[in-house]
């Protein structure tokens, strides 16, 4: 979130000295995301860690709280795994072994902290960065999960679309005397209502493309864009938020590197071939489908939080921002990209085939 809890300090400096027996003498909110609240802490010891807390009020934070049951062991397990391409900020268990707290609303957890900064502005990424990610991918795709461990499968639906589509209709009965941020949201989204309507049947045409597909599932982080990276000071690339991870078939974490932002995916698929052992054959459908749905469920997200969600003006500028730069303004380039991807998949086809 980009403000802090309101009263937080007072509450974390509390339960991690109940919890995890720390005694802070710096708290800093650090302004990133729009689900949780992120925070870095230093200790009268001098450690540094890092604290999300997940406030359940809300929406989303419901989804990503009940999540973490899944991606918190999943982050210790990578972080224990010591690949040489990737790592993952290890969660600090508490006194009682466990990874989180539950608190009222809220759910702390407590992180190792990763020095550096995150890749969020290295877009446009070059093609050594992008065939670095897809070397950290291909490695962390090989990680197996404990028979025991419950796993979410991606199910390649979109539960929001319902949600979608009908607040999409209510911005037609945002008027002038609503307040100024809905006035604003209805002349961003209101305009392209039927782009969005198309983009969203194409999302579905591919969907259905998939259905034929057998395609195997690996450990996804789910969420692999640069910020939620950091290059960290040996070498690996550190993987950050992994509260969308999930067992699904490796284009689930390939997709957001094929073109629409960056360079084109021959630059990424050879990187991932750097690691990945054996044959590898992508199905651009599902690459096609994931970016299509990504920028249809952040649409679907920011219109939810802007129109049910008690936001403050900061955070209500932010979504409005993540609109129109970070979603209406990509349909095109997805839509281009995702038919550049049939053609680049096919011409490789046939060359291994010579």
């Amino acid at each position: 979130m980009k403000t802090p809890l309101l009263n937080g300090e007072a509450l974390i400096s509390r339960l991690l000295q109940q919890h995890w027996h720390l005694r802070t003498t710096a708290i800093r909110h650090i302004p990133i995301g729009d689900s949780a609240h992120s925070y870095s802490l230093e200790t009268s010891a001098g450690a540094k860690y890092y604290l999300k807390l997940v406030d359940r009020r809300s929406k989303v934070g419901q989804r990503i709280a009940a999540h973490m049951a899944f991606s918190l062991p999943l982050q210790q397990l990578v972080a224990e795994s010591q690949l040489s391409e990737v790592t993952a900020p290890r969660p600090i268990p508490t006194l009682e072994g466990a990874l989180s707290v539950s608190h009222n609303t809220f759910l702390l957890a407590l992180y190792e902290f990763v020095e550096g900064e995150t890749l969020a502005g290295a877009y446009p990424m070059s093609p050594e960065l992008v065939k670095r990610i897809a070397s950290a991918l291909a490695a962390l795709h090989t990680i197996e999960i404990p028979e025991r461990q419950k796993s979410p499968q991606d199910s390649l639906t979109a539960p929001f679309e319902a949600d979608l589509l009908a607040n999409l209709a209510s911005l037609e009965f945002i008027f002038a005397q609503d307040a100024p941020y809905l006035q604003r949201l209805r002349t961003l989204v209101w305009p392209r209502r039927e782009q969005i309507k198309e983009f969203l049947q194409e999302s579905q045409e591919y969907a259905n493309k998939t259905l034929s597909l057998s395609s195997p599932h690996v450990v996804c982080h789910g969420d692999a864009w640069g910020g939620n990276m950091i290059l960290s000071p040996d070498g690996r690339l550190a993987l950050l938020d992994w509260e969308s991870a999930v067992l699904a078939p490796r284009e689930r974490d390939a997709f957001g590197y094929m073109g629409f932002i960056g360079p084109d995916f021959a630059v990424f698929d050879a990187g991932y071939r750097m690691v990945h052992q054996g044959p590898l054959r992508w199905h651009p459908e599902l690459l096609a489908y994931y970016a299509y749905r990504l920028q249809l469920r952040n649409l679907a997200q920011w219109l939810h939080n802007l129109l049910y969600e008690s936001l403050n003006e900061v955070q209500r500028a932010n979504d409005l921002e993540m609109i129109e730069h970070h979603c209406l303004d990509r349909l095109e380039s997805v839509r281009r990209a995702a038919k550049r991807i049939f053609e680049f998949l096919r011409e490789g086809e046939k060359g291994r085939k010579v």
